[in-house]
């Protein structure tokens, strides 16, 4: 399981400026031009660089009543742009496979989606050191899974706005972080989706 629109001058200012796709919270990032990047905090410092993911949003646009979000993920390995579909909190590849049901985390808080098991945690306010983060999207959620056919343990800390903050597997009777957002920013000026509604917040 396995990752709001924020203006740049906005957040220099210290208050962002929010275009929301819908009204329930979106546990994703969808903001054109936002940029995510994370890396393995298990690997040697020399190694964490190298391997280090880059998830940027690439465009934004209506389908039917969803939100279509294509983001980029890249590595030094090379990228690949996946399509993603927003609806009601809900999160799903373009291909149908669900990420974070319609109704996540409050109305839906169990499911299982590709062979995982997934259930809600609770929520939790972020310890990102380093990384900036506008006040709504500092709380987020915990979500357990459980793949069906190994055993497999994890748990994803989702933030709103965001997607994959932080995520944790369970080896050798403790939880161990092995991916984590390093860096959030902008790589261009964020647009606004045709179908999104207007706010703000401090």
């Amino acid at each position: 399981p396995g990752a709001a629109v924020l203006l740049a001058l906005a957040c220099s200012a210290g208050c962002d400026r929010v275009l929301r796709p819908e009204e329930r919270p979106v546990y994703a990032g969808w903001e054109e031009g936002l940029t995510l990047g994370y890396e393995d905090p298990t690997l040697p410092p020399d190694q964490r660089l190298e391997k280090r993911q880059q998830v940027r949003v690439k465009a934004v646009g209506a389908n039917g009543s969803a939100l279509a979000v294509t983001r980029t993920f890249s590595s030094l390995s090379g990228q690949m742009d996946l399509q993603f579909l927003q609806r009601n909190g809900g999160v799903a590849l373009a291909s149908g496979a669900v990420l974070l049901p319609e109704g996540f985390p409050d109305r839906v808080e169990r499911w299982e989606a590709r062979g995982v098991y997934n259930w809600v945690v609770g929520r939790a306010e972020a310890d990102l050191p380093g990384v900036r983060l506008p006040e709504a999207s500092r709380v987020g959620v915990w979500v357990e899974s459980v793949a069906l056919d190994s055993g497999a343990r994890m748990r994803t800390l989702f933030l709103p706005d965001i997607g994959e903050a932080q995520t944790l597997a369970w080896s050798k009777g403790r939880w161990t972080t092995t991916n984590l957002l390093v860096t959030r920013g902008f790589t261009d000026t964020p647009a606004r989706p045709a179908d999104s509604k207007a706010g703000s917040r401090p």
